[in-house]
């Protein structure tokens, strides 16, 4: 019995510049792909629905509460189906609300970290008839004065 060797592997240096640029279209198709699908589904859920002026990411607040401002799609948004939840609890009547936004103060939070949720409910623009939720959650931290915690 012997050893036969069927066949061997050559590289040719144009073989190697042919795999260099197929390993370059892989990452290439791929971002094109991604770009296909994000543009896909803007267009199918639309702009967005909430437009929050206020509060800012990550904001620390006093005694004077957070400020709330949040514009609404007056098109595509129903205002009706607005919530404002801190903490879990809702407060959305301590909102003004318009058909086009909300904005108000809230006081009363909790020491420390704070959740600030705000969702509304809104159409899509394809397929017509298409129902959207759009949720914006908010930390806010609540530091109180000093003086308050001495005699």
């Amino acid at each position: 019995m012997g050893y036969s060797q069927t066949g061997a592997l050559f590289e040719s240096p144009m073989s190697s510049r042919k795999s260099r640029n197929y390993r370059m279209l892989v990452p290439l198709a791929a971002g094109g792909l991604a770009v296909v699908v994000g543009l896909g589904l803007f267009l199918l859920r639309g702009p967005n629905l909430l437009d929050v002026r206020a509060p800012e990411r990550g904001p620390r607040v006093g005694i004077e509460g957070v400020e709330i401002l949040v514009r609404f799609d007056p098109e595509r948004a129903r205002a009706a189906s607005f919530r404002a939840l801190l903490n879990g609890a809702d407060v959305t009547q301590e909102l003004d609300l318009a058909q086009n936004g909300a904005h108000g103060s809230l006081h009363g939070l909790l020491h420390g970290d704070n959740e600030l949720r705000l969702q509304i409910f809104g159409e899509g623009y394809w397929p017509h008839g298409l129902l959207l939720e759009e949720t914006r959650t908010y930390h806010i931290q609540f530091r109180p004065r000093l003086d308050f915690d001495r005699g």
